[in-house]
């Protein structure tokens, strides 16, 4: 916020240390509330909408920056978020039809060989009890049969395995880097938005600062707007007339661009005096200690920096 004092107000106030006043009542000048627009990030300007005194509407463009770098984020955080979603979805619904067909024709294979290692082994002990084939032959048909039977059993649970969902901690860890990827996608999305500065408030373009081309920053605005309503009175109320003007006198407001009948009405007064020019406390200079009150208009308020010359009504 600015606050715009007339260098006209100053001289007056000088002039008047050595002459005679000329003209009663209490003296002071309009101030505007000037709001500066700047990014809230550093970045180049690449478009203005605005241009000096013209009339502006909230919401309305004032500067955009470069959102290259902005856009390619955002663009990466949204992969990202996909990424995880199909992640999750995947393990949710399990293996796919082919897998679950591979791992049946699995199953199968496992069973026939387990069938064909059974019939093995009892031919085996037929002809061991003929006294056919020795007692190591018969070992090695019973160890193929156990194995056969191994067999079938780890093929029947890996199929069991892939018709199920992933683990219930697994999910939950695939669901933690969904909300990870979510809240990277709002961040790029915000940094984004940031890049386009809109006029906050109805009001006029009083300063153009910075141009297309050129760096802006928090520090560095681009704009100074004068909002509607955003103009009051700052009147310099004398000590030895500040009980005669309290908070909500009403006063007349007198000046060259000011239209008649301008009234204004105190809102404030300073709790601490102050001296309308440099010159040594004394009792002698008591007409010069003044309080510094704030006024608002009734109507249209004269443009910041206008000296007034008001009068209690």
């Amino acid at each position: 916020m600015t606050r715009f004092i007339a260098p006209a107000l100053v001289l007056a106030f000088a002039l008047g240390a050595c002459s005679p006043p000329v003209e009663s009542g209490l003296h002071g000048y309009a101030e505007g509330d000037f709001v500066s627009l700047a990014p809230d990030m550093t970045g180049r300007i690449i478009e203005t909408g605005l241009r000096e005194g013209d009339p502006v509407t909230a919401g309305e463009l004032a500067f955009r920056l470069d959102d290259t770098d902005a856009r390619a984020a955002l663009a990466a955080a949204e992969a990202q978020l996909a990424l995880a979603t199909a992640q999750f979805d995947d393990a949710a619904a399990g293996a796919r039809d082919p897998e679950i067909g591979a791992a049946r024709e699995m199953l199968a294979q496992a069973n026939a060989a387990r069938t064909l290692a059974t019939a093995d082994l009892e031919r085996a002990r037929e002809l061991f009890e003929q006294g056919h084939i020795s007692q190591a032959r018969l070992d090695q048909a019973e160890t193929a049969a156990e194995a056969a039977n191994a067999q079938a059993s780890e093929m029947r649970q890996r199929l069991n395995l892939v018709q199920l969902p992933a683990r219930e901690n697994q999910l939950r860890a695939l669901q933690a880097a969904i909300a990870a990827a979510q809240s990277a996608v709002d961040r790029a999305g915000f940094v984004l938005s940031q890049r386009t500065v809109t006029v906050p408030a109805d009001g006029r373009v009083e300063r153009q600062i910075r141009y297309a081309g050129e760096q802006a920053s928090p520090a560095l605005p681009v704009y100074s707007i004068l909002p509607e309503g955003a103009v009051h009175a700052v009147i310099l109320i004398p000590e030895t007339e500040l009980a005669a003007t309290p908070v909500g006198t009403r006063l007349a407001v007198f000046c060259d661009t000011c239209d008649s009948g301008l009234m204004v009405t105190i809102t404030r007064i300073d709790d601490e005096a102050q001296f309308t020019a440099p010159f040594i406390y004394s009792d002698s200079e008591r007409s010069r200690l003044v309080y510094r009150a704030e006024a608002r208009f009734d109507a249209n308020p004269p443009p910041p920096g206008t000296p007034l010359r008001l009068e209690v009504r």
